[in-house]
């Protein structure tokens, strides 16, 4: 009977290992924790896509209604800044076909403002957007207009309510955008724009 002399891996063949598996790791942790980060954009920006839907077909339904819309009559066009923050059409003068009409549907509703619609949970929020993830701050004409827009990241959302005239006499449409124009953060979508851009 032969008793065969087992080895075990020398100590270079550990060291070629653990060098392989380090550069293994470097290269998929940074290409795994963009993919988080990318996922979390791709979520607000859906979030965003569905309340701009729910202001523009409550628009269509303002409009349709023909009841003292435009931006001289009692009933806006566009939904008001209040509106957008409790999610729901509830000015006096709306028609009683679209009293308490909900913008955003979903488990978002709330009668306090600034609290209906959903949270803005980007992977770098700034203070004040952290502190109201669902926060809507009201903008001019003259803040949309600028370029980057004007952002005091005060809380995650920011919205023109539509309700001026351009040079040309026409209602300017209403704007909804993430509330943040940081340059320089991990908000930066794959096409370079800034949250404010979206």
């Amino acid at each position: 009977m032969t008793i065969r002399n087992s080895r075990g891996f020398t100590l270079l063949e550990l060291i070629i290992v653990i060098i392989i598996l380090g550069i293994i790791s470097a290269t998929a942790i940074p290409y795994y924790l963009n993919m988080q980060k990318e996922a979390k954009i791709a979520a607000v920006k859906g979030k965003l896509a569905a309340i701009r839907g729910g202001i523009e077909l409550a628009h269509a339904k303002i409009l349709v209604s023909g009841i003292n819309t435009g931006p001289d009559g009692t009933n806006p066009d566009w939904p008001t800044l209040e509106e957008v923050q409790r999610n729901e059409l509830s000015l006096a003068t709306r028609p009683a076909a679209l009293k308490g009409y909900r913008m955003v549907r979903g488990d978002f509703y709330s009668t306090v403002p600034n609290e209906a619609l959903p949270s803005c949970d980007l992977p770098d929020l700034a203070p004040g957007m952290a502190a109201a993830p669902s926060g809507v701050t009201g903008r001019t004409l003259a803040d949309i207009l600028v370029n980057p827009r004007q952002a005091d990241e005060a809380s995650g959302w920011a919205y023109y309510p539509g309700n001026e005239r351009d040079s040309n006499g026409r209602v300017v449409d209403a704007l909804f955008y993430i509330n943040d124009d940081r340059p320089y953060s991990d908000n930066i979508d794959a096409a370079d724009r800034r949250p404010s851009a979206w």
